[in-house]
């Protein structure tokens, strides 16, 4: 019995079968071709699989490398930049007319002054005889130094800020990068990508700017000394302390008697007033001043005509008017020396005190709010653009910097000139050689 049962079950099962190969003949040629073109796609579904998981490998790299570095997407542009990996290479940051040697010499301050005064060695050795040709030769001497001085200051000044807005230009090519690739994955839209476009621009022209200068600075001073074979200082030094500047801590009235002391022409006019006073004796000089008396408390305006000197009310004689003239060229020098030390005094403290602000308060200030940026975009509370926006706001402190240091070396080697007997051209005065055909008597 169980064998007939088996045996009907099987005969059931080829019915079924036959039944299905008889009134379907359809479905199996459907369910043929859908096996052999799933068959045909399991390469293409693999290399899908395949890309998806390639795509999710180099999400996780790229997230890796970002997180290996403090400043995250700025530091890995850098970096990429630096191992040479296809980016579109800024030429302005490589190019331009300020070049140096790295091996050659550098040149010093007093290498420059020595180099400047072997270029003039007829300053040396000329024979000065009289009181007046040595006056002339030292005046030329003092302001040949002077100027070397501050053409120096200013070549050093000019690489100094050169190189500042090389980085400040480098960080805007490094934030443009970024931008074109936020708005590649479409993170960005194209105005913001603007935006940060017309900042790069900005930051290119003012480096174009900076070369020049950087270049006519130094090509001025290497006309100075005399070569071109020297390499400059990458920054000036820092303010000296105000403890140490005796130029502000020497009591003004003594420094005016000094200089006045060591004035040729004044040494000169007070010798002759002294003298020409001497011969028309007190009572006259006497009868001067009354009449001078009389004639400025006359009334009269701008617009009449200020009385003459009654000379029948006075012993008028060539003496007089000799000593009268000596003494008042004499006390307009003392006055006007007095108010150009007064000047550079004022504007020598002024500049200390704003290079002294910008260097310890003001720039330390940058430094902390860039550190606490760096702090809050590694806790993920600010954005890389934050982050940027606050390493380049100390930067441009940075160009302060460079900027107050050299207003306040200039301010001191004018004021020490200044001292020396050199004439004062106030504040920000013309940097230049010496005049040859000046005269000690266009002094201070």
């Amino acid at each position: 019995m169980e064998r007939l049962s088996r045996t009907s079950q099987r005969f059931s099962a080829t019915q079924t079968t036959m039944y299905f190969h008889l009134a379907r003949p359809g479905l199996k040629l459907w369910l043929t071709v859908l096996l052999a073109v799933t068959a045909l796609n399991l390469p293409a579904l693999a290399r899908a699989q395949a890309s998806q998981q390639n795509d999710l490998r180099q999400w996780r790299n790229a997230n890796t490398d970002v997180g290996r570095f403090q400043r995250g997407h700025i530091d890995l542009l850098k970096a990429e930049r630096s191992r040479g990996a296809l980016i579109e290479r800024d030429t302005n940051l490589t190019t331009g007319s300020f070049k140096e040697d790295p091996t050659a010499p550098e040149l010093t301050e007093e290498l420059a002054r020595k180099s400047a005064l072997t270029l003039h060695a007829d300053l040396l050795t000329g024979q000065a005889i009289s009181s007046l040709e040595r006056s002339t030769r030292d005046a030329q001497l003092l302001a040949l130094q002077q100027a070397t001085h501050k053409l120096w200051l200013e070549a050093v000044s000019a690489k100094e800020q050169f190189n500042i807005q090389q980085r400040i230009t480098e960080a805007a090519s490094v934030s443009l990068e970024l931008a074109k690739r936020m708005e590649k994955v479409g993170n960005w839209g194209r105005n913001r990508l603007i935006d940060v476009e017309i900042g790069y621009q900005s930051a290119r022209n003012q480096l174009l700017l900076a070369d020049q200068a950087a270049f006519n600075s130094r090509q001025k001073l290497f006309a100075q000394v005399g070569s071109e074979l020297w390499r400059l200082p990458n920054a000036l030094p820092k303010p000296a302390s105000l403890a140490g500047l005796s130029e502000l801590l020497t009591p003004l009235e003594q420094q005016l008697a000094d200089m006045l002391a060591r004035h040729p022409q004044f040494s000169l006019l007070e010798k002759e007033a002294l003298y020409y006073e001497r011969i028309v004796g007190p009572a006259m000089l006497e009868q001067w001043r009354k009449q001078l008396d009389v004639m400025l408390s006359a009334s009269f305006s701008l617009t009449s005509a200020i009385p003459a000197l009654d000379r029948t009310k006075i012993l008028w004689n060539h003496d007089l008017d000799k000593a009268i003239k000596a003494r008042a060229e004499a006390l307009r020098l003392s006055i006007k020396t007095k108010n150009d030390l007064q000047q550079a005094r004022e504007h020598l403290r002024a500049a200390h005190t704003q290079a002294s602000d910008i260097l310890n308060k003001l720039q330390n200030l940058y430094s902390g709010a860039e550190e606490e940026a760096l702090m809050r975009y590694n806790g993920m509370f600010i954005s890389t653009w934050d982050l940027i926006a606050k390493a380049q706001t100390k930067m441009q402190s940075e160009l302060a910097v460079a900027q107050a240091k050299r207003s306040f070396w200039i301010a001191l080697t004018d004021m020490r000139a200044f001292l020396a007997g050199a004439p004062y051209s106030g504040p920000g005065g013309n940097v230049g050689g010496p005049d040859t055909n000046s005269s000690p008597g266009k002094g201070h």
